[in-house]
């Protein structure tokens, strides 16, 4: 099987495009170009015992790559949401990069290559997690990689099924949740 990758509609597409001449002006072709639907899970959810298919689509992620060695990540609002999809920011760098890395490390995973996945990118604010979510076609269990946590059990190379990822994430929400229910300006 393999790893698929959600095209962008045209309109996102375009509004990429826009953005990127807008803000980074003239460019060569890129060498790679990933879409990745956004997806969030809210602390409070994620606490209470919700699940990878819990997520609530959140926007779409595009990751760009140049020859010369330029990394770019934007982010745009869903635009099922928002009626056309709005550009949001722009990161580029090793930060970027990393997550290239990533996706060619889940591109190679024996699961992926046993089963269908789809490329998503998660985020989990509360917990200050943000990561790669293949989501499963077939039979097997949805897989996260961790890009950016403050949480040390979410190492960066970890590749966690959704059981071992919420057994982690459970707690740690649950804890957030705790600390933050009693200030009324917490978040």
């Amino acid at each position: 099987m393999a790893l698929d990758f959600v095209q962008p509609s045209p309109s996102v597409l375009r509004t990429y495009q826009q953005s990127v001449l807008d803000f980074v002006g003239p460019h060569p072709p890129m060498a790679q170009l990933f879409h990745l639907p956004v997806g969030t899970l809210g602390l409070t959810e994620l606490a209470g015992g919700a699940k990878l298919q819990d997520i609530v689509a959140t926007g779409c992620r595009i990751l760009a790559h140049w020859p010369e060695a330029t990394w770019i990540s934007s982010e745009m609002t869903n635009p099922t949401l928002y009626g056309n999809a709005s550009f949001r920011n722009f990161t580029s760098g090793d930060a970027v990069e990393a997550v290239f890395k990533r996706i060619a490390e889940a591109q190679a995973l024996d699961a992926v290559r046993s089963d269908q996945y789809e490329l998503h990118f998660l985020s989990v604010p509360g917990i200050f997690l943000e990561a790669l979510h293949l989501v499963c076609g077939g039979k097997g269990s949805d897989i996260i990689l961790p890009l950016v946590s403050i949480d040390p059990q979410f190492g960066l190379d970890a590749v966690l099924d959704e059981a071992a990822f919420l057994a982690i994430a459970r707690p740690s929400a649950a804890a957030r949740v705790s600390v933050t229910s009693g200030d009324p300006l917490s978040s």
